[in-house]
């Protein structure tokens, strides 16, 4: 547990502290005086860090003037800064910091706004008002507050969503038409927008141009002028171990129309004992559209949600842990990234009685063509040997013709000296994006098996890192990351899934004219985009003995629009041309094993209406495994785990 002891000695005698100076503050603006720090950070590291400096648990008194101190050192060691200061918008301290989703949004106007900057062309001065943007979520750049002179582009005038967390925090002097600083895109690190009067290029408050990383260091000071300041004692809380979980009264899948869902949510704090109060706030959506949200504070009882759902479908209860100022806590994860303390789970009633959009009429039809135009093309392939530690293991760097923009490209693992008809094969498929910002020949592999793991994209094995960064724009489409442009995705033939679904059936097709195949065993593997191609697999080829699509992507991508089911997440846009490559059509022609050794009941990147749609069409043996608590990228110590199984 942390002590910060920001006493001072006039707060041990009465509790009323003398101001302090911010001397990197006075520094550059020696009129800046009586402004006590309240919390100190590295943009470029925030989203592993958080905070270098927080201060404001331990701060109190009438908060009159909030200040920001915006230092960019360059990669010349140039150094530019703008200092910035309002009346106060809030009266509590830590709400005039970085926000969290959850935390309040501030889009208003600000009163006596002063600007002291070196940066050309960096309006300073006084200004009887300006306007800020300071919120954790989305936004987009309508000017839904009607700001003088805003634009409906990204400016000083735009519009917040209400979810996701790309992030705002920007102070605008909307009478000179110009952004005094912004910081966006919290969790990006080295890639989050960040910049001084309006950008050069792009939009004006710097979204989407990643430009943290044109800077070597960067400093963001939080201040503010207090009356009657006091600066108690503080024992914070070390939020690392902090657990957030959710329970319910009963099996989660197994609620009917109608009955009470009770839903428990347990803060355990470790023993710790922090000075200040602590909440869970928590928020209930679902596939009958209703939302409804609350808090509690933790004690040593826990926080319980009451609901139903009158129709067949999933809830979801979303939570966070937050302190008494609303900011959510936050930690360090796995990937060392800092991201809430919270809880992503739900229930369902009646799931194994969803249904999903009707696939089109040609489905057969069209993939009947798309064999075609496989056969059509001869199995051409090159088999490049790498060196590798273990003798036992061959390693191939492989390259195979295939219909489309791009060859199958992978690495290919044989146990050495494996003889004809010998072996079972594993595919292997990849998730969203790259592999790696270099693609690496394995060092080993299985030794009783084939092992083929192929990327979604055809791009060449073995190249730099700027070629793969190069690779990655150049498959973007009208501004879109790839398969996400609805005009390329308006026709089934030109949409990016078919190259990959091509690249599938190649793949499949080159490991069963191996030598070492035994003809009997060929399991299909992958998660998220893998498991979305580890359905088509199965479904398209035949030979496929065993499917093993974890936390499948894009199942049921009709699901909102057509059934108004619960789709928060990181999904596909609906067209008619998707339902071609949507896994629940697949599922229907399916003969093989298929296990989901995951799907989460908070993944609503997958959401779990759209994964129940999948399982229920399939017509052959099947099992899976729901997580409570699992969200796409997490799964909880210990979690609660739902078993479904058929065969």
């Amino acid at each position: 547990m942390k002590v910060f002891r920001w006493m001072m000695t006039a707060a041990l005698l009465g509790g009323v502290a003398a101001q302090a100076e911010v001397p990197e503050l006075t520094a550059l603006v020696p009129e800046a005086k009586e402004y006590e720090l309240i919390g100190k950070l590295n943009p470029k590291e925030w989203g592993a860090r958080g905070y270098a400096v927080d201060r404001s648990e331990a701060l109190s008194g009438d908060l009159k003037r909030i200040g920001y101190l915006l230092k960019l050192t360059d990669k010349a060691d140039k150094v530019s800064w703008v200092f910035t200061s309002m009346d106060a918008f809030t009266q509590v301290p830590g709400l005039a910091g970085v926000p969290s989703p959850e935390s309040e949004v501030f889009q208003t106007y600000v009163s006596n706004l002063e600007v002291f900057s070196n940066v050309d062309g960096v309006k300073t001065g006084k200004f009887e008002k300006g306007n800020i943007e300071i919120w954790g979520r989305n936004y987009g750049g309508k000017n839904i507050k009607g700001i003088p002179g805003a634009t409906d582009k990204f400016d000083f005038g735009d519009q917040v969503m209400p979810g996701g967390n790309y992030g705002s925090f920007q102070v605008h002097n909307y009478l000179e038409k110009q952004t005094v600083f912004a910081f966006n895109k919290f969790t990006a690190n080295d890639s989050c927008d960040l910049g001084i009067g309006n950008s050069p290029a792009g939009n004006p408050d710097w979204t989407f141009t990643s430009s943290a990383r044109n800077y070597k260091n960067a400093e963001l000071f939080i201040v503010g002028k207090f009356d009657n300041l006091k600066v108690s004692e503080v024992v914070a809380l070390n939020p690392a171990n902090v657990l957030l979980t959710g329970v319910t009264d009963k099996d989660p899948l197994a609620y009917r129309l109608g009955e009470t869902m009770t839903f428990t949510l347990t803060a355990d704090l470790k023993g710790q004992k922090p000075t200040g109060d602590y909440f869970i706030k928590w928020t209930r959506t679902g596939d009958d559209g209703r939302k409804e949200s609350g808090q509690g504070k933790v004690s040593d009882q826990p926080v319980v949600v009451r609901t139903s759902l009158d129709r067949p479908g999933f809830v979801r209860i979303y939570a966070t842990l937050a302190d008494k100022s609303g900011r959510t806590v936050r930690k360090l994860n796995a990937r060392k990234q800092m991201e809430p303390v919270f809880f992503d789970g739900g229930a369902a009633v009646e799931p194994e009685k969803l249904t999903g959009t009707p696939e089109p009429e040609d489905f057969d039809a069209f993939w009947d063509k798309q064999k075609v135009k496989l056969a059509a093309m001869p199995l051409k392939f090159t088999m490049d040997k790498k060196s590798a530690p273990d003798a036992k293991v061959e390693v191939y760097a492989v390259t195979i013709d295939c219909p489309g923009p791009r060859p199958v490209t992978g690495y290919l693992t044989i146990p050495a000296g494996a003889g004809d008809k010998s072996l079972p094969a594993t595919v292997r498929f990849d998730g969203y994006g790259m592999r790696s910002g270099r693609d690496f020949a394995p060092k080993g592999g299985p030794g009783n098996r084939i092992d083929f793991h192929i990327n979604a994209h055809g791009y060449e094995l073995g190249r730099d890192a700027d070629y793969y960064r190069e690779f990655g724009e150049s498959i973007k489409s009208n501004g879109q990351g790839y398969a996400f442009d609805p005009k390329q995705n308006a026709d089934p033939e030109t949409a990016y899934f078919n190259g990959m679904a091509l690249r599938v059936m190649r793949a499949l097709q080159f490991v069963k004219q191996l030598p070492q195949w035994n003809g009997k065993e060929l399991v299909a593997a992958g998660g998220s985009q893998g498991g979305l191609q580890t359905i088509w697999a199965a479904g398209l080829d035949p030979d496929v003995t065993r499917a093993l699509p974890g936390i499948p992507w894009c199942c049921d991508l009709g699901g909102a629009k057509n059934f108004q089911r619960l789709s928060a997440g990181w999904r596909i846009g609906y067209q008619k041309s998707m339902d071609y490559y949507d896994p629940i059509n697949f599922a229907k022609r399916i003969r093989c094993m298929v296990e989901v050794p995951r799907a989460g009941l908070g993944d609503y990147t997958c959401p779990p209406s759209g994964v129940a749609v999948f399982y229920n069409n399939l017509k052959c043996p099947k099992k899976i495994t729901w997580y409570q608590g699992s969200t796409h990228g997490y799964v909880p110590p210990n979690p609660q785990k739902i078993v479904r199984e058929s065969k």
